[in-house]
């Protein structure tokens, strides 16, 4: 445990949405004080949350996974059960995220109430569909976090809490500890590191903004949106065409 306020440090490089500078930063964290926690228990000064919301691309997770688990951070990944770009279930998407599981990182629901839901929903109805989908997460990785983080959430969703299950926008992780969340790539307008180090952080980065080289927001889509579309349809091709039934290299097949 540790019981040791965080130092202040400057900034020395602005920010790039690249796996170096990644591993850059946390290496800055770790050097700073920090140590890594899990949502299971109160946080201590010095302790930070890493967490990573999976919007699209399980294979550029599990490229951060390897960075962290070199540096011995444990983080928590939450997936996408109605995401139309991958598939929990598919058998390429189950070994990344075994693999993440093997390296000590935990697997949970990106639940979006947006499935359900045009307003907002009760804390029974929220509860009974996350419980849902939780169940069907373990079916195809085993053990899954307590911790559910929300896709895109509405403003009903901050600071509430729910029985059954842990929010990450809980009071105790959104406003009684500082919150850093790369969104839309916001970290550009303002370095995460900026300032007066807190006591306590929760760290959100969204894997599929990441690569090997730097981009903008805007071409990062694009580039995803091209990168899947091609992997569609060559899984068409060799699918269909081709008769390859277990085409295990599908979503890996490029790094950009």
């Amino acid at each position: 445990m540790n019981t040791h306020s965080p130092s202040r440090r400057e900034p020395t490089e602005p920010v790039e949405f690249t796996f170096d500078w990644y591993e850059r930063f946390l290496t800055d964290l770790l050097d700073a004080g920090y140590t890594p926690a899990d949502y299971d228990d109160p946080l201590e000064p010095g302790e930070m949350i890493v967490r990573h919301d999976i919007d699209f691309s399980p294979r550029k997770a599990l490229e951060m996974g390897r960075i962290e688990a070199d540096l011995g951070i444990e983080a928590t990944y939450f997936v996408l059960l109605n995401c139309p770009l991958y598939n929990v279930f598919y058998k390429p998407i189950r070994s990344a995220l075994g693999e993440l599981q093997s390296m000590g990182h935990t697997i949970g629901i990106h639940f979006s109430t947006h499935q359900y839901w045009d307003g907002e929903a009760s804390s029974t109805a929220v509860t009974e569909r996350v419980l849902e989908e939780r169940e069907a997460l373990a079916c195809a990785v085993g053990n899954v976090s307590e911790a559910v983080s929300f896709h895109r959430p509405d403003e009903w969703l901050f600071r509430r809490s729910f029985e059954g299950f842990t929010s990450t926008y809980e009071e105790r992780f959104f406003t009684d500890i500082a919150y850093r969340g790369d969104s839309n790539q916001r970290w550009r307008e303002e370095h995460p590191l900026a300032g007066e180090l807190p006591d306590k952080l929760q760290i959100l980065t969204h894997p599929g903004l990441w690569g090997d080289e730097d981009a903008d927001f805007e071409t990062r889509l694009s580039n995803e949106v091209e990168a899947e579309l091609e992997r569609t349809r060559r899984f068409m091709h060799e699918q269909l065409v081709e008769k390859k039934y277990n085409v295990d290299e599908f979503q890996y097949g490029t790094n950009e």
